[in-house]
């Protein structure tokens, strides 16, 4: 108890790290090291031996719910890095991965009952199962269907009664141990045996526990038990190793409270039959060592917790701090590219209004086909070529289409708007940008102005569409066009928004 009590108050108090600026502390890289499993702190913790110094496992963030005693033992060597006192794991368990390829669809596994909805098949993968057992109990169950690591997708069914050489074994946590957890059938349970109580030897109490010579309550009571001597553990000699010093004083401790409790039954077994009899005098008090000693453990570990939990806080703190340090650099990096984008789209943009122009200027000089229809095309695959950029292009490339017979004459006899625009907007419908761009307000063709009227179809060509060339303008200009379930598009013609012909 001296030791434990002396280890806790010699930890140096915590002291947050002094910053001469407002930048976020840069984490360093931690560094891999190799250590030994030397004790369990139930309900969440794992201590290990390092070659200079302890470090803390948080069971809770690598298994929820399940006891850390199902995971480690005393002596398991693992990998792992360190960072403000809790070790990461990285090496000397098995995964998550290893856990979904050991549940192979159609074999049998225990498994363990978190709650009435969810069981686990291995540490951090849970799956959905209805069970009416307790919690922290172990079940048989089917993998009819092997799911995902997330825990989803899975299909199992429980065994009621199972043939235990037809059950495959649990995969264990760590290489090389046993499985994690176990199954027993109900009948092969034996009886739940009171573990009798270590003694100590004689020859060597625990230091700071002064010997007390047996009570009357004592002498009375072992007079009714068994005439079976119980053999005394002796302790081991003195471990060089402070942790395993320290494992064997929390043993001790245990004994002795466990000794403590069976000294109490019976002291207050003998008050009641004396109660019946004649006073034989004061009942003596437990011998020291009982309660008081009880008491000291119960401080000591809690000021163990309160100091694990105060590591915990600052470990999540420096952790979240790490986090928006990263997060801000990841914001400004995507900042900085995003006005990259936007600069060499403006570029692209001009450099498409200049083709255009230089388009349009030759065009102006004059058509470079006899025919019209040849002479459209050729617009239309200019346009597609300098409009879409070449990664695009495969992604977007020009539908088939045709030209109606009075397609070009409604071109050439429109008024109030560029042959280039109706070119422009042809290449977005033949692209499927019109689909979706709000300014062009594409929509089916109906066959009159009010919303009651149908649809305008053919049997050949399919739907009729109508989508606009100009908006915010009076008489503005539309263009129809048919669109085939193949998407094939034929052009019909050009007009005002009022007319509704095609």
């Amino acid at each position: 108890m001296d030791l434990i009590a002396k280890d806790v108050k010699a930890l140096d108090p915590y002291s947050p790290p002094k910053t001469t600026s407002s930048s976020p502390v840069r984490a360093k890289e931690p560094e891999t090291v190799e250590c030994v499993v030397s004790w369990v702190l139930p309900p969440d913790s794992v201590m290990v031996q390092l070659a200079e110094g302890v470090a803390r496992i948080d069971v809770s963030a690598i298994a929820p719910g399940v006891e850390p005693e199902r995971l480690f033992a005393p002596g398991q060597k693992l990998t792992g890095t360190i960072r403000d006192g809790l070790l990461t794991i990285t090496s000397g368990i098995h995964t998550i991965a290893d856990a979904v390829a050991h549940a192979r669809a159609g074999i049998i596994l225990p498994a363990l009952v978190l709650n009435e909805k969810r069981v686990a098949l291995f540490p951090g993968l849970v799956v959905r199962h209805a069970s009416q057992m307790e919690p922290g109990s172990v079940i048989v169950i089917r993998i009819e269907l092997s799911g995902r690591a997330d825990g989803k997708a899975w299909k199992i069914s429980a065994e009621e009664a199972p043939n235990p050489e037809s059950i495959t074994p649990a995969l264990p946590f760590c290489v090389g141990a046993e499985p994690w957890i176990d199954w027993s059938p109900p009948t092969a349970k034996s009886p739940v045996e009171t573990a009798e109580p270590i003694e100590l030897a004689d020859s060597q109490p625990l230091p700071g526990v002064e010997e007390t010579a047996p009570t009357e309550e004592h002498a009375l009571a072992t007079t009714g038990e068994s005439e079976t001597p119980q053999e005394p553990v002796a302790h081991t000699a003195v471990h060089a190793d402070v942790a395993s010093a320290l494992e064997l004083i929390r043993t001790t401790l245990h004994t002795l409270d466990e000794t403590n409790r069976r000294l109490e039954a019976e002291s207050a077994e003998v008050r009641r039959a004396a109660s019946n009899q004649k006073p034989a005098g004061p009942v003596p008090s437990p011998g020291a060592g009982g309660a008081a000693l009880n008491q000291a453990q119960r401080q000591v570990a809690l000021l163990t917790r309160e100091r694990i939990e105060l590591v915990g806080d600052l470990t999540r703190a420096l952790r979240d701090a790490d986090t928006l340090a990263v997060e801000n650099t990841t914001l400004a990096h995507e900042n900085d590219r995003l006005r990259e984008i936007v600069r060499i789209e403006q570029a692209r943009a001009a450099h498409a209004r200049q083709l255009s122009r230089e388009i349009a200027a030759g065009a102006d000089a004059g058509p470079l086909f006899t025919e019209p229809a040849e002479q459209f095309r050729h617009e239309i695959y200019v346009e597609w070529v300098t409009r879409i950029p070449a990664s695009s292009k495969a992604d977007m490339p020009l539908a088939e289409y045709d030209l109606a017979d009075g397609f070009l004459p409604s071109v050439e006899q429109i008024q109030g708007i560029d042959r280039s625009k109706i070119v422009a907007v042809a290449v977005e419908v033949l692209t499927g940008i019109a689909d979706t761009s709000p300014g062009r307000d594409m929509h089916r063709l109906r066959s009159g102005p009010k919303g009651n009227n149908g649809f305008v179809e053919h049997a050949e060509h399919g739907t009729a569409w109508r989508v606009a060339l100009q908006s915010g303008v009076a008489a503005a200009r539309r263009m129809h066009f048919w669109r085939g379930t193949a998407g094939r598009v034929m052009f019909a013609s050009v007009g005002i928004h009022d007319d509704m012909d095609i």
